[in-house]
């Protein structure tokens, strides 16, 4: 009776410090982090409401140069390559297909904390990655009721992702947020590599007659630019968008977006004079993308709930059970 106290006595203890350990460490540290083998597609579909055609503009041809009512397919693909300790490197892929056809893709390695999804310069010296600021590629684990800062990979810049509400999407709990990314210079080397460089000086009259700049502008133009061939051109991208994040995974299950990318002359100090759209646009997941974005969250969730608080509360309480049958016992044993 005495051994038998004894024996349940110390795995009750154990599995008491177990329950500890698993809520406490093992949940927090290995399982509420990004998973070394993720590998995720998202789908987003939208319509192109203006598109610019870099060919046709520089040929002269402004009836062609504008295209506008286009389907448009947006990719975003998030692979880890590698992990070190709590830090991940991450292959991040925009693309874009217009009528089914490809025609941009932008493709970016970060470094970013596992559990808060923030870049972060603490990783091995041998990985090449993009630095960047704020959340990169999704919200912490978990994400939280209040403001995050997130990163413009087309600009290098960040925008303040604003926590609006907690509220049903896609038939689950989530938060919603939002951001506004003001007209600001696209730096990106991988966009600017499909848009066209600089302009004809000889298109400024076309351009005038097609009532895209003013009479003052191109006068303007011929001043800032004298006995040039061609006018350098750059680009500012803008954007409004809502974002719901699934609470305990921080996964983005849905992304609603409007975004505008113009086009204009890039003065001899850097500024740039829009006047012309290069795109605007918007986009949604797809029913399906959707679909499987709830699909992992759910999942995400469930593993989270089961190691951090269903498996730990049952081992706690056997554990308890054993301690007290171990001391009945052996107390019985005493008297």
């Amino acid at each position: 009776m005495r051994k038998a106290g004894v024996a349940s006595g110390i795995v009750g203890v154990l599995l008491v410090i177990a329950a500890f350990l698993t809520a406490f460490w093992i949940t927090p540290s290995y399982i509420a982090r990004l998973p070394g083998n993720y590998n995720k597609t998202y789908t987003y579909q939208g319509t192109l409401s203006r598109l610019l055609d870099p060919t046709a503009l520089a040929s002269g041809n402004l009836a062609g140069a504008f295209k506008t009512g286009l389907p448009q397919t947006i990719g975003m693909h998030v692979k880890v390559l590698r992990t070190s300790g709590n830090a991940a490197q991450v292959k991040y892929t925009n693309s874009e297909t217009i009528s089914g056809i490809p025609v941009a893709s932008v493709t970016e390695n970060y470094a970013v904390d596992r559990r808060s999804l923030e870049a972060t310069a603490s990783h091995p010296s041998n990985w090449s990655v993009t630095k960047a600021r704020g959340l990169v590629v999704s919200w912490p684990i978990p994400a939280e009721k209040h403001n995050y800062t997130g990163w413009v990979e087309l600009t290098g810049t960040t925008v303040p992702l604003k926590y609006i509400k907690q509220v049903q999407h896609g038939g689950i709990s989530t938060y919603e947020y939002q951001s506004a990314v003001p007209a600001t210079p696209i730096t990106s080397s991988q966009a600017l590599a499909a848009l066209p460089k600089s302009l004809p000086v000889a298109l400024a009259p076309k351009l005038k007659a097609a009532g895209l700049i003013s009479a003052s502008q191109a006068s303007a133009l011929g001043k800032l630019f004298p006995h040039a061939a061609s006018i350098p051109l750059g680009y500012t991208y803008e954007s409004t968008s809502t974002y719901w994040v699934d609470p305990a995974t921080g996964l983005i299950v849905d992304i609603k977006s409007s975004e505008r990318q113009l086009g204009g002359v890039k003065l001899p100090g850097g500024k740039i004079v829009p006047f012309v759209p290069v795109l605007i646009g918007d986009y949604q997941a797809t029913k399906s993308s959707l679909n499987a974005a709830v699909s992992n969250a759910r999942n995400g969730a469930s593993a989270i709930s089961t190691w951090g608080i269903t498996v730990p509360v049952i081992a706690g309480v056997v554990g308890f059970l054993l301690v007290m049958l171990g001391a009945i016992l052996w107390w019985r044993r005493e008297n």
